[in-house]
């Protein structure tokens, strides 16, 4: 009897993940704005085809004949795997004379959170040092006073031209060593800015940098602990409600937010480099909107696992590079170190030929 209740709750378990597997490998093809609980599940894939290939190793030790549909459930999936580990085997390339630096970092706050003790190692290291741009996310306004906090850090920045852009940037900076010459922002409802965009001199040439920070999911500290702590994992029934409603706003929220971003990109007469914290993974509908207009650089240049976040969750790739089809991406580095809940990011570009 306990065998035959051993087996009934294995395979209902297979069965219910299997099908969570599905949902998050199609969801990005539905708008999370009319199906959010698809978009939710979604954020979950990483965890979920993992899952499901300890199923199929079972299975097979088993020699279940289940393991044909746990098989044909992780094919399902494997191309979105493919967006978050790279098995490319591509190299960087040497750049030309033209060849363009560029870094993206979400700081988590690095100007107004302790930033003279444990926030100064994330800007203390080489991958700032030989950038041509730094993007930032959830930092000072590209002004002077940005500019004194990275001197601060002992950081030397060799800035010509920066963004201003005489408002709310909501922690989004552009610092540049090329003339910046036309900026502006996309704002949410009037309040939220979320896209820093620049038009930048290079060698002669216009290319627009987009900076971006959309819509981040805001879940408690309580919260995120009760969704991946086994201690805490208890109070998450308490908790499911207002992480649902939060993930919902989020990603109705940045559905909008794309939608602008888009129209942008496409009414671009120059190349563009967008760079920044998406909030969303490659699973998600506001990857696959923009990966449709602009290259992924990690695919292009990344090795192995592209995880960008640093924070609670595991598995998550939501901080990216995308890049004009007009551009070649020459490399992609992430540095590992990180005094943030996310990784810097770095690429060099230059105009194909």
């Amino acid at each position: 009897m306990g065998k035959r209740i051993f087996q009934i709750t294995l395979y209902t378990t297979f069965f219910f993940t299997g099908v969570l597997l599905l949902i998050s490998v199609f969801a990005s093809f539905f708008n999370p704005a009319v199906f959010p609980f698809l978009s939710v599940i979604a954020l979950f894939f990483p965890l979920l085809w993992i899952i499901n290939t300890l199923f199929l190793l079972l299975f097979l030790i088993k020699k279940s004949p289940w393991s044909v549909l746990s098989l044909i459930l992780l094919l399902s999936g494997i191309y979105q795997v493919l967006l978050v580990y790279n098995i490319s085997s591509s190299n960087d390339t040497e750049g030309s004379s033209g060849k363009i630096n560029i870094v993206s970092f979400n700081t988590g706050n690095a100007d107004t959170i302790n930033p003279l003790a444990s926030r100064k190692a994330a800007f203390d290291n080489e991958l700032f040092l030989k950038s041509d741009i730094i993007c930032l996310q959830e930092f000072t306004p590209a002004n002077e006073k940005g500019i004194a906090v990275l001197e601060r850090f002992n950081y030397k920045i060799n800035v010509d031209f920066y963004g201003n852009i005489g408002g709310d940037s909501s922690g989004l900076s552009v610092y540049s060593n090329y003339e910046i010459i036309d900026v502006g922002w996309l704002k949410q409802d009037l309040e939220d800015t979320y896209a820093l965009w620049c038009d930048l001199n290079i060698d002669e040439d216009t290319i627009k940098l987009i900076n971006i920070q959309l819509q981040s999911i805001r879940l408690e500290d309580n919260e995120l602990e009760s969704m991946t702590s086994f201690k805490e994992i208890v109070h998450l029934p308490g908790h499911l409600s207002s992480i649902y409603a939060k993930l919902k706003r989020g990603f109705l929220w940045r559905e909008e937010q794309v939608t602008q971003l888009t129209n942008l990109i496409k009414a671009s007469e120059y190349p563009v480099i967008l760079c920044g914290d998406f909030n969303d993974p490659p699973a998600s509908f506001a990857y696959r909107e923009i990966s449709s207009l602009l290259n992924d650089a990690f695919l292009e240049k990344g090795k192995g696992f592209g995880f960008t976040y640093a924070g609670g969750l595991p598995f998550l790739r939501i901080d990216y590079f995308m890049v004009d089809d007009r551009l070649n991406v020459s490399a992609y580095h992430k540095m590992q170190a990180t005094h943030s809940d996310h990784y810097p990011i770095e690429v060099e570009v230059e105009r194909m030929e």
